[in-house]
């Protein structure tokens, strides 16, 4: 992803997508080290307004030391995952204008001047509202009660309350998706768990079904999706 090409100027779509950013978002932050480019995670903070981007800084006992490439007025380039309809990585370039080590370790950037965006997957998702019960395929116990927040003929999101879930669920694990349909009955889904990922309130589950697409449809007509 060639940001440096990016033509300069934010659309309120731009705006959007950086607004969207809520704390504890998981980042990927590409730095210019001495010994070239690194790519280390960490975790989004906050805003102030259009002024400043707060994130905090990598945990060096997992990434090494960072001190070389994390410093007031030097650039990097971060990306995140927008979560909505197809679903797509978002990026942009900033510079870094204060490193903090109190009241904890914090680095503030500059506010975005240009956005980049990439389609993580083709096939469109609808938007939905569609409670669902998760349960573990292996032994039938009850995960958790949550929403499907979008569908397609592949696989769905799922969100939950992070005080919903009880114990740590695999990734590549079985699970049977119980869904309500409007008339008060329930249809079954199998599915992997493929990613998940966490904010403040809610847990999010991206579950691929193990299903032939006729009946994933047969579904969405059900639901009135399609």
């Amino acid at each position: 992803m060639n940001i440096l090409k990016e033509k300069v100027g934010l659309n309120r779509e731009d705006i959007k997508k950086i607004k969207a950013m809520k704390p504890g978002l998981s980042l990927d932050l590409q730095l210019s080290a001495p010994t070239g480019i690194k790519r280390v995670k960490t975790e989004f903070v906050g805003m102030d307004g259009t002024r400043c981007l707060i994130l905090k800084f990598p945990d060096e006992t997992r990434w090494g030391p960072l001190r070389d490439s994390i410093y007031s007025d030097n650039t990097m380039v971060i990306r995140y995952i927008y979560e909505e309809d197809a679903g797509e990585v978002v990026a942009f370039k900033v510079k870094i204008n204060v490193v903090l080590s109190k009241p904890g370790n914090y680095i503030f950037t500059s506010f975005p001047l240009a956005v980049q965006c990439h389609a993580l997957r083709t096939e469109q998702r609808a938007q939905a509202h569609v409670p669902v019960n998760l349960i573990q395929l292996s032994s039938g116990k009850e995960l958790f009660d949550g929403l499907i927040i979008d569908l397609s003929l592949s696989g769905c999101r799922v969100s939950t309350d992070r005080v919903n879930v009880k114990e740590k669920i695999e990734l590549k694990e079985a699970v049977t998706l119980r869904i309500k349909n409007p008339d008060g009955k329930s249809s079954d889904l199998l599915g992997l768990v493929m990613n998940q990922k966490s904010d403040v309130t809610k847990h999010y589950f991206g579950i691929k079904f193990d299903a032939s697409e006729q009946v994933v449809e047969e579904l969405l007509h059900q639901l009135m999706l399609t």
